[in-house]
């Protein structure tokens, strides 16, 4: 009936122990107290915290005799050795110690013991697993305990004898089978408690980086929010923009939409929420309702948990106004001409191939080619030739209205797209095209442009519609580009002589005296015609060059010179374009060529260079040194035939000169 008694007791008092054992685990759930902190005074506090837990538990003993106690301070110890570390251990084994050495009694050498060595087996335990086989985390924590009670049962011999062999033999089975299950139990919760102190501080950790990346960006919005449009995560400047344009502090669990003042804004954002929360990510770049002129990008991505369930959405919106606009000017220019600023090949083909759809039926294309470029070019230089362009793209635009309709696909060509337009609209509309341009004039000179009309009615490729048309419009061509040309160059013949008059009186002089020398070597009425039109064409060249050196008063210098040389290049130029007048093209190229091969600009020799030129080199000589000029006096007529008696042979044909000279030696001029 004792032993009945002492059993109620000693378990009972075994799981007071227990009960104190776990509690320190539920002081470190309660306070979040790491078992591994890194502070000095939280090691200092834990291991008085150890100290105190160990002497309760020698204050709630079961003993055999006066003096000798048992507890559970060996599981204690243990895994305080194990999880705590050696500062925190040390100051709780000192606190059990003194305080087992204060209740002294027969075991007190046998408990001290206990107390160090149990400890210093779990402070050692790291570098003795790695000698153990590898196993479950349950089942080594059980054999930590067997271990740390096989050594407690060990440090029983200290007790007198032959009371320790007693000791020994009824509390074997304690020890070595209930002992190691309960220190497994304490480490085990310890772990878990340690593993979640861990989480959460990783997870604390995570948040702050998180937050912090989110406030690192200052150009930037990012905000999240759960399926009912509450407001889970946010970064500054997000916050910080919702109070600039909705007036509102804002605050995790608010309603992101109920927060946005603007109904087109919120009617916006809310389609795209709906759209990542059915599960798709949308990326697009907006303007701002309540700020027009600024384009956010907006990124709205659906978050999916690990059961593959939508909870909310991840926003990102960036303000890209200059990128964008930057983009839209690449863009612009990529499907632009640069010199008129129409669309150009490129949008062309693109745009051709959307409208070649049944919708747009019936489809009708112009192509539109500009008469007498080349000449205008030649005649008064590539820039007047660029204002031809801008002039007749202009006029396009204003009479098409809209300009994507209208493109510029090569130097003089334009196609004009006319969708759902009838071959009868287009040419009415392409009539009233015509009356504009004719009212128009560029450098005296009147605007022809040859149109070409096609139209696609049913399925036919878009590629014979294309090609109708530019036939269509070399027809017209035809017929309006020879008049064009000649129209053309009697005006610049006019314009020539309207800027300087002295320039048509030489070239009737000049006329006179080449007839007179074309009669005297027998040329025929044909001839004649011939030669009279180049002797009153030969300086038409003169129109491409600046006024300002044509009327210098004083001495050209050589930049001066080598501009006027040009003027045979561009006065062949000009005539070359008319069929009619490319027979004498050739003479103006040629009327400053030497007899001896030194003229320009081709440097041609004898009878290489062309009669008809070799008599206007002579003529055109006699009147230019005849006339006075700004920078010099006019020679007699003695001395000016002097200079070609002197020059035959060299700079002039010598038969011709003998002529010439015939014909006027005895005259006193023309």
């Amino acid at each position: 009936m004792i032993y009945f008694i002492d059993g109620i007791g000693i378990f009972s008092k075994l799981l007071q122990n227990i009960v104190l054992l776990f509690a320190l685990i539920f002081i470190y759930a309660a306070t979040n107290l790491s078992p591994g902190p890194t502070k000095i005074k939280q090691k200092i506090l834990l291991g008085f915290v150890i100290g105190g837990f160990a002497i309760l538990l020698m204050m709630n003993p079961w003993e055999i005799e006066a003096g000798l106690i048992f507890d559970t301070r060996s599981a204690l110890f243990a895994v305080s050795g194990l999880f705590f570390g050696p500062l925190s251990t040390l100051i709780g084994v000192l606190v059990a110690v003194v305080y087992r050495i204060f209740l002294g009694g027969g075991g007190v050498y046998a408990g001290v013991a206990t107390i160090i060595s149990t400890a210093t087996l779990g402070l050692l335990w790291f570098r003795i697993r790695r000698v153990l086989p590898k196993m479950y985390i349950a089942i080594e924590y059980y054999v930590l305990g067997l271990i740390a009670h096989i050594v407690t049962l060990l440090c029983f011999l200290l007790i007198p004898w032959p009371l320790a062999f007693e000791v020994i033999r009824s509390t074997i089975l304690l020890y070595l089978i209930l002992f190691p299950i309960v220190t497994m139990l304490l480490a085990l919760s310890l772990n878990n408690q340690k593993q979640r102190l861990i989480s959460t501080e990783l997870i604390n950790k995570q948040k702050l980086l998180l937050q912090s990346s989110l406030d690192s960006t200052k150009t930037m919005e990012i905000f999240v929010i759960d399926a009912n449009y509450q407001y889970l995560a946010f970064n500054q400047f997000h916050a910080s923009n919702m109070k600039l344009y909705n007036h509102i502090e804002i605050q995790k669990g608010m309603n992101y939409i109920d927060c946005i003042n603007s109904d087109k804004m919120k009617k916006r954002i809310k389609s795209s929420i709906d759209t990542a929360l059915s599960g798709e990510t949308i990326k697009k770049v907006i303007e701002v309702e309540v700020n027009k002129g600024q384009y956010l990008e907006e990124i709205y991505t659906p978050i999916i948990d690990e059961k593959g369930l939508i909870t909310g959405a991840t926003i990102f919106s960036e303000d890209v106004t200059e990128n964008y606009l930057h983009e839209l000017s690449i863009l612009h220019l990529s499907y632009r001409d640069h010199l008129t600023n129409l669309y150009n090949r490129r949008y062309y083909t693109e745009e051709l191939a959307r409208l070649d759809h049944d919708k747009y039926l019936p489809l009708s294309i112009v192509i539109a080619d500009i008469n007498g470029l080349k000449i205008m070019n030649d005649a008064f230089g590539h820039q007047m030739g660029d204002q031809l362009l801008i002039k007749v793209a202009n006029i396009f635009v204003e009479t098409f209205k809209k300009e994507s309709r209208v493109t510029r696909i090569g130097g003089d060509e334009f196609i004009i797209l006319m969708p759902n337009t009838t071959t009868e609209n287009a040419h009415s509309q392409i009539e009233m095209l015509r009356n504009r341009l004719e009212e128009e004039k560029i450098m005296d000179m009147a605007i022809s442009v040859s149109f070409g009309i096609a139209t696609k009615n049913e399925d036919e490729p878009i590629e014979e519609i294309i090609k109708a048309a530019e036939d269509d419009m070399y027809t017209h061509k035809l017929f309006e580009i020879n008049s064009h040309r000649n129209e053309t160059i009697k005006t610049i013949i006019n314009t020539l002589h309207e800027k300087n008059p002295r320039e048509e009186l030489h070239s009737e002089r000049v006329s006179s005296i080449c007839n007179l020398i074309g009669k005297a070597l027998n040329m025929s009425i044909d001839d004649l015609k011939l030669l009279t039109l180049i002797s009153q064409l030969h300086d038409i060249g003169k129109i491409g060059i600046d006024d300002s050196i044509l009327n210098k008063p004083g001495k050209l210098t050589d930049k001066e010179w080598e501009s006027i040389k040009k003027h045979p290049e561009i006065g062949y130029r000009i005539l070359s374009t008319a069929p009619e007048y490319s027979e004498i093209a050739q003479d103006i190229l040629s009327h400053h060529e030497r007899y001896d091969g030194k003229g320009y600009p081709r440097g041609l020799k004898a009878d290489d260079i062309p009669l008809r030129a070799r008599i206007i080199s002579i003529a055109d000589a006699y009147d230019a040194m005849i006339s006075e000029r700004p920078y010099r006096k006019a020679l007699t007529h003695n001395q000016a035939i002097e200079e070609i008696k002197i020059n035959a042979g060299s700079q002039f044909d010598p038969a011709i000169a003998k002529i010439f000279i015939e014909l006027f030696n005895e005259s006193e001029g023309l």
